[in-house]
């Protein structure tokens, strides 16, 4: 939201009301919140934040973080490639961003999933995102939408990436900072304290 509206401060885009009226397009955010999160989205985290990502703590949580993140862009420039659902635009550009985009989350939902040990978290801020970018796409109106829509804002722009990046910094601190301030179990027995990393992987 943040990044669409630096968007609409700019001559290159502004805030309109759609035709089909603002009900309309918050009707599609709950439509896209509630039927993809259970399905598409639930199974995408399953996979990477449930299965791969503890499978992979092994390497030390950030590798375990970008290593999944990776697999996820891959996963995702296949759909886009081989579907003609999704505009790609200019590659040499597109890809990048894709990956930094996804890879960015990776971190931030990848957060979310270690310290609280459930893919829910995770889930829900996967599924606002998605029915955000609909949302405030149908709320923009552009004459250069290829820039706008696709290399700027939208799904993986490159103000996505430095927010989503920014969000996934701040919430690894403050995550980081509750797991160092909680109570560990043992802690007060010889020999019992347990690292951080491996008190706040899921179980």
């Amino acid at each position: 939201m943040a990044a669409t509206a630096l968007v609409w401060a700019t001559p290159l885009a502004s805030f309109v009301v759609p035709e089909y009226s603002i009900v309309s397009t918050i009707i599609d955010f709950f439509f896209v919140l509630v039927v993809f999160t259970p399905t598409f989205i639930l199974a995408e985290e399953v996979g990477i934040r449930g299965y791969l990502l503890p499978k992979l703590l092994a390497l030390g949580m950030r590798g375990a973080l970008l290593l999944s993140g990776l697999v996820w862009a891959a996963w995702h420039l296949i759909l886009f490639y081989l579907t003609p659902l999704f505009p790609t635009g200019n590659a040499l550009v597109f890809v990048p961003l894709v990956v930094g985009t996804i890879v960015a989350a990776s971190f931030l939902f990848g957060y979310f999933r270690i310290y609280t040990g459930s893919v829910w978290p995770g889930a829900i801020a996967h599924a606002v995102h998605n029915s955000l970018v609909d949302t405030l796409l149908a709320l923009t109106a552009t004459s250069y939408p290829v820039l706008v829509n696709l290399y700027l804002v939208g799904d993986n722009g490159i103000l996505l990436v430095v927010t989503t990046a920014l969000g996934a910094i701040w919430a690894g601190y403050i995550l980081r900072k509750r797991a160092l301030n909680r109570p560990q179990a043992g802690a007060d027995a010889p020999g019992g304290q347990e690292s951080t990393a491996a008190t706040a992987a899921p179980r």
